[in-house]
């Protein structure tokens, strides 16, 4: 397909773009794609003990997702102590959230952007062999992710987020009608439409639909390219990475990720562990502009110890604190990938600078816990 025909398909097609959706609390403030609080929100209102007062509603309604088989009896959905976040395996990796009963314990990978690169059969494995004193217990293993798909790796569910989101609904209206509007209430319902925005797929008119589907074979061609397009700018930019950073032996894996604001591409030295790594942005909204995204694990110290190893937050576009790592961002407003590739070398560069020894006694440690 020549770039002509490509332009004029594109530009017969502008109106398939569908109207911003109701922002929510969590929208306010947001520059690219940074970690937020909603799983920590999710675990809050999954806790039937926590001060919102809903009792197990939520947990019921998560619950009622599972596969038939799989779901606790009616009788059993309750919990013996509050949801855990980022639960602690024996190789220092965290699954998400686990809940228990004193009759199974579920554990949930949320999954909003991110595809399947983690350790299921370690995670799965791992708690089975710490709760083996409590051989009464069904694990639970589920992800919960906008398509509902499963990983490859043997006991592992798909939770589809419409499904729950769908149950939220209509426990939402029996909570409206029981206790009336309340602040809990108020969140639950910015944490539906939250979701909602950011997993749900949009609808078509019966016009645009006919559109689409007259133009198959374009959209197909268009599409083609996209993938095309993204998988050679991978590829030269991880040669172009590695051969910047030949010097210091260490290679930079690279992988896709697929986020609904856009393409991301992230690369990590091979064979790291924890939560440091550089991802470049493709922003959907704002054609052309690129973020360059650069996460530090937060074993390396605080903000003013980053500032002397070379990551001064002061010297990024805009900085979060998270909970297990700090997000940098640096801006292009144009593609100018001789200096994109050049940044994203030089954050990686300082990162294995900064980490290399204490990643090294990781490695170990792992391999001796073996």
């Amino acid at each position: 397909m020549e770039v002509s025909d490509m332009q004029a398909l594109l530009d017969k097609a502008r109106h398939l773009k569908q109207p911003e959706r109701e922002r929510t609390l969590f929208d306010i403030g947001a520059r690219g794609y940074f970690e937020n609080p909603t799983t920590d929100l999710l675990a809050f209102f999954l806790d039937p003990s926590a001060e919102h007062g809903f009792g197990s509603v939520v947990l019921n309604a998560l619950l009622d997702c599972l596969p038939e088989p799989e779901q606790p009896s009616s009788d059993d959905g309750y919990l013996t102590r509050s949801p855990i976040r980022e639960w602690m395996t024996s190789e220092q990796q965290r699954i998400d959230l686990v809940l228990e009963s004193d009759r199974w314990v579920l554990a949930i990978e949320n999954k909003i952007y991110h595809g399947f690169h983690n350790d299921f059969d370690h995670y799965g494995s791992d708690l089975k062999l710490r709760l083996s004193g409590q051989k009464s217990r069904r694990v639970l293993l589920a992800v919960l992710s906008p398509e509902g798909l499963a990983p490859n790796v043997d006991e592992w569910l798909g939770i589809g987020y419409a499904d729950f989101l769908k149950q939220l609904r209509a426990a939402i209206g029996a909570l409206y009608e029981q206790h009336g509007e309340s602040k809990w209430l108020l969140f639950l319902r910015e944490f539906v439409l939250h979701f909602e925005n950011l997993t749900m797929a949009d609808t078509l008119t019966n016009e645009q639909e006919q559109y689409v589907l007259e133009h198959l074979g374009d959209i197909d061609a268009l599409t083609r390219a996209k993938n095309s397009a993204l998988l050679n700018l991978r590829q030269r930019l991880q040669a172009g990475i590695n051969d910047s950073l030949s010097d210091i032996g260490q290679s930079i894996n690279v992988w896709q990720e697929n986020w609904p604001v856009g393409p991301a591409l992230r690369f990590a030295p091979e064979g790291w562990k924890g939560h440091s790594s550089v991802v470049i942005y493709l922003e959907l909204e704002k054609s052309k502009q690129v973020w360059v995204q650069t996460y530090i694990d937060r074993r390396n110290g605080d903000l003013a110890q980053l500032a002397e190893k070379g990551f001064d937050c002061n010297q990024f576009d805009d900085h979060k604190v998270g909970k297990w790592q700090y997000n940098l961002y640096h801006g292009f407003l144009e593609m100018k990938w001789e200096a994109i590739e050049k940044a994203v070398a030089n954050y990686l560069r300082g990162i294995i600078a900064m980490e290399k020894d204490w990643q090294r006694e990781v490695a170990m440690e792992s391999e001796n816990g073996r």
